[in-house]
């Protein structure tokens, strides 16, 4: 915007009192040029994501305004100011009184700041059918943090998280969900109150205790959770669901949440177990997540030599199939996950010799040196 150029503005007043005065305020006022009365929340964001706006007009306790939003507003470099209220404990910086509604965006928006160095965010994903996805998220977090690497392991499974019982956790209290909560009500400052210490170096966000309690897991939300606990630590492990799904018609979608961790991760692993059905699985889901924001690593679990292949013919079949070539190969190792279940421990703690402990520690060294 130049001197010259009026102010672009958006209102979102959702119902409340001064929706007429404001509007005919902006109608009146040469400096402002109204872009859209917005319905809800939802429209603005989405005017927000089409139009260049300066500001958007909103109300203090609409349905849907939340402290995600206003972040992704300031984001765009939209100025978002609270009309008639006060909407610091969601992060908007300024108020705006009816009669001065211009003056709300006489200070630059400031974008929030990135850290310089921001620690490892790895997603792990993989196809239906348990390929055991959360077993390698655990033995990644368990290697990582016993090099003295500050780690967090994130729960964010939307179909029903399971890292707590894998390290025999109890609480039934959802970190991860009180965490985004938290963001949601402007106390991003208190997720790491929400994080369960397992070690000096290793820290959990356990997940959410039934499926049907995934609406609580709000994609903008958990991004900023993330943003925190990358600051904070070297390697961040998100334990993630196998739907990939697209949202249908306007209604929210739980394979969001593991949409926007498959964006936001340095590097994903793609789990997939080491058999006829396993890698059917795998080679349908990566082409559902496809467009792929950089390539996936694929490890495939379960390998034995029962199976009669040979790790070179698996590469080269998986290879045809889908263009990408395994990373690693886990042995298979039933007892000692068997042990590591029935103690609420992780392998490395219960059979330090296993094979696949071995992998894993040089998986985990790999990944924080790729960067």
């Amino acid at each position: 915007m130049t001197a010259t150029e009026p102010l672009r503005v958006a209102v979102a007043a959702c119902g409340a009192h001064w929706e007429a005065a404001a509007l005919a305020e902006i109608e009146q006022d040469p400096r402002m040029l109204l872009v859209r009365r917005c319905v809800d929340v939802a429209d603005l964001l989405a005017t927000a994501g089409t139009h260049r706006l300066d500001l958007a007009l909103v109300a203090v306790g609409s349905p849907g305004l939340d402290a995600g939003v206003v972040e992704h507003l300031v984001e765009l470099g939209v100025r978002c100011a609270a009309v008639e209220g006060d909407g610091a404990a969601l992060g908007i910086d300024h108020d705006a009184r009816l009669g001065h509604l211009a003056a709300a965006a006489s200070v630059p928006v400031a974008r929030p700041e990135r850290d310089a160095d921001p620690g490892t965010l790895v997603a792990v994903w993989g196809a239906t059918g348990a390929p055991g996805r959360s077993s390698l998220a655990v033995s990644l977090a368990a290697a990582s943090a016993a090099r003295g690497r500050r780690t967090a392991l994130v729960d964010a499974d939307v179909y029903g998280g399971s890292i707590g019982q894998l390290l025999g956790v109890l609480d039934d209290v959802s970190g991860v969900m009180a965490a985004c909560r938290d963001v949601t009500r402007g106390r991003a400052a208190a997720i790491d109150t929400h994080l369960l210490s397992l070690g000096p170096h290793w820290d959990v966000l356990t997940g959410l205790p039934r499926s049907d309690m995934w609406h609580h897991l709000r994609p903008d939300a958990l991004e900023t959770v993330l943003r925190g606990l990358r600051r904070d630590h070297d390697l961040v492990v998100v334990d993630c669901g196998f739907g990939v799904e697209a949202a249908m018609g306007q209604g929210p979608s739980r394979d969001l949440v593991t949409r926007r961790v498959l964006d936001l991760a340095d590097e994903v692993l793609a789990v997939g177990r080491v058999d006829p059905v396993g890698l059917a699985r795998l080679v349908r889901a990566l082409d559902d997540a496809a467009p792929w924001r950089r390539p996936p690593r694929l490890v495939l679990n379960g390998f034995r030599a029962s199976l009669g292949w040979t790790e070179r013919e698996v590469a080269q079949t998986v290879r045809e199939l889908t263009g990408h070539t395994p990373w690693a190969f886990l042995p298979q190792d039933g007892p000692g996950h068997d042990l590591a279940l029935m103690t609420g421990r992780p392998l490395r703690e219960v059979v330090p010799t296993s094979g696949y402990v071995t992998r894993v520690e040089r998986l985990a060294t790999e990944l924080v040196t790729a960067r």
